[in-house]
Order: C-alpha cells, then sequence, then structure tokens
C-alpha cells in the first residue's frame, strides 16, 4: 500500500473543456476545447515522479464512470498509468443504480467519500484530489483538496500542488547500505 492516495480528475483539470477567444468587437466568446484530451497528464506525472512510489491513483473523472479503467490507464504516461490501482465509480453500485450517482447528493467529495468508507475502510493515511469542482467540498475537508480552476497548466495550480505533496509527503533520505 502507498503512502498516499491521490484522487484525479479529467476535465478542466488535465485540459480545459472550454477555449476563449476574443472577437473582433472586443467581446470574449467560449468554444467548447477541441485539442488534445490530458494535455496537462505529462506534466503531472512529472510533478508526482518525485513520489511516484509512494502515491497511488483513484480515478476520479467521470471518464472512468463509461471507460474501463484499463483504456484509462492506456490514456496516460506509463508512470501514472502504473499508479491506478481503482476509480471512485464502484462497480457494485454501478450496476445497481444505488446510489444514483447522477444525483446532487453525489458530488465529487461524496463520491471519494464512499470510496474511502468502502474499498479502505481503515485507512489513516493521507489523500489529496486534484479536481476543478471545490464547491462540494466541505470547508473541513478542503485541506485534501487542489483546485485545479484553469487547468494544471496554470502555475498556481502546479505550486499547490507541489506544496500539498511536500506537507503530506515529506522528503525521506535513503541512504545506500
Amino acid at each position: 500500500m502507498a503512502d498516499l492516495l491521490f484522487f484525479l480528475d479529467f476535465d478542466d483539470t488535465l485540459h480545459p473543456t472550454w477555449k476563449f477567444r476574443v472577437r473582433e468587437d472586443g467581446r470574449e466568446v467560449a468554444a467548447p476545447y477541441d485539442g488534445p484530451p490530458l494535455v496537462h497528464a505529462p506534466l503531472l506525472d512529472a510533478l508526482l515522479a518525485p513520489y511516484a512510489e509512494r502515491i497511488e491513483i483513484v480515478i476520479s473523472s467521470w471518464w472512468a464512470y463509461t471507460r474501463q479503467l484499463d483504456t484509462i490507464r492506456d490514456m496516460l504516461p506509463p508512470r501514472l498509468a502504473a499508479q491506478v490501482v481503482d476509480s471512485i465509480w464502484l462497480d457494485e453500485l454501478k450496476k445497481y443504480g444505488a446510489p444514483d450517482y447522477r444525483s446532487h447528493f453525489a458530488t465529487r467529495y461524496a463520491c471519494i467519500d464512499l470510496w474511502l468508507r468502502r474499498r479502505r475502510p481503515n485507512y489513516a493515511g493521507p489523500w489529496l484530489a486534484l479536481d476543478d469542482d471545490a464547491n462540494s467540498w466541505p470547508q473541513d475537508q478542503r485541506h485534501h483538496l487542489v483546485h485545479a480552476w484553469g487547468t494544471l497548466g496554470q502555475p498556481r495550480v502546479q505550486a499547490e500542488l507541489v506544496a500539498a505533496l511536500q506537507r503530506e509527503l515529506p522528503t525521506v533520505l535513503r541512504r545506500d547500505k
């Protein structure tokens, strides 16, 4: 078992969902992003690299609700793919429709909390979530959230992620024996 669980969202985290441009009249307009998916996955791989052996990734993106986990792994850089252990979308609940993952009660935080209670009930170690949705997080749980507002491509988000990793996983110096 790893030292830290890392819950990973994709949309507006590893790639934008909208692109913005300024029209001739000076007004900004939005259009759906049509670029490559997971464009910031190599950046995430580089940021997590110093801790790679100490982190297990749980996919919290809606993508894992509609795709097999092996398909998701194939879309990620190899080192990140090797760290993926599960998704928050529990198969036993998807099959029977309980709870309704599409309800307003099934917030990202609530689904992560459910996964922790079902898959790691005795886990007391650190965990982080990289997600663009900060609205559903209880105030007393926000220390687990790295808010990727504007995607991981934003220097502010990168700095917040690095600081959270350093806080949760201090560097351990190893001596060669």
